[in-house]
């Protein structure tokens, strides 16, 4: 019985997802994400086998086993953008990145030998320059890039939107990690790129190993790439606060998500026969 249930959950949940992906992106961001999941049938999702040949009985019907398609497609919907929106507030801001001991970026691990130099002989503050600018880039990359996840959104198949409304509690957000990918690094890195010469990162490394090898020429004969090794940071950092915010809207839809997600999410227990 509850495997027939689920069935029926699953084949409601493909139902609006698919007529929702269909719709076109926007310029802004946030209608991008808004659009992705345009108008769904109002068909209900009928979350009730229909037994063969047993008598007829009256069904009973709870909430959660009359919302309609356009109610779920609209509650993942609202999630996601909610998410999104409130990971990319918090890192794109001033110490969005440095502020935060969650997502802050560190010095490279090959060039720890030349900060702890630095630092023994009174000028850590060229390696506090360094790390600050490297985190400064990935406060100021993040807000252009939420349409890349926007497209990542679109991309959704109807078995992906499915597992996401009754996966864990962080299934949106290993979704966008795990079918984003290389391709998802390489879009970015560019905006990084910008950022990274806005912010000098260049300029203070060099001063930072510059001095280092002053005292001691073998240290710090590494040059890395200061851009891929800033843009996977800012990624991880990135997935690390979506997962906090999507956990939270998980766990309390009433305080923390639109009328849909309290509906949706708020019932996902009940949709699931728990």
């Amino acid at each position: 019985m509850k495997k027939t249930f689920r069935s029926f959950l699953i084949a409601a949940l493909c139902l609006g997802v698919f007529a929702a992906l269909s719709g076109p992106a926007h310029a802004s961001w946030l209608e991008s994400l808004k659009s992705i999941f345009g108008a769904a049938g109002q068909e209900r999702v009928s979350t009730e086998p229909t037994p063969a040949k047993e008598p007829a009985q009256k069904p009973v019907r709870t909430q959660a086993q009359t919302l309609t398609a356009l109610e779920m497609t609209g509650g993942i919907k609202d999630a996601l953008i909610q998410a999104v929106n409130v990971t990319v507030s918090q890192l794109g801001q001033q110490d969005g990145f440095l502020g935060n001991d969650l997502v802050r970026i560190p010095m490279p691990e090959r060039l720890v030998q030349a900060e702890q130099l630095l630092r023994k002989t009174g000028q850590g503050y060229l390696a506090d320059q360094f790390i600050a600018s490297m985190n400064r880039a990935a406060e100021t990359a993040i807000p252009k890039v939420t349409g890349i996840f926007a497209d990542a959104i679109s991309a959704m198949s109807i078995e992906d939107a499915a597992k996401i409304l009754t996966g864990p509690e962080n299934a949106a957000t290993e979704y966008f990690r795990s079918k984003t990918g290389p391709a998802l690094f390489a879009q970015i890195q560019p905006i990084v790129r910008q950022a990274t010469d806005t912010a000098q990162v260049t300029h203070y490394y060099k001063l930072m190993t510059d001095r280092a090898q002053a005292f001691s020429p073998l240290v710090a004969a590494f040059t890395p790439d200061l851009d891929s090794f800033v843009t996977e940071k800012a990624l991880d950092g990135f997935f690390v606060v979506m997962a906090v915010e999507e956990q939270k809207i998980r766990q309390d839809p009433v305080a923390r998500g639109t009328e849909l997600v309290k509906k949706v999410f708020g019932n996902i227990g009940s949709i699931l026969g728990k």
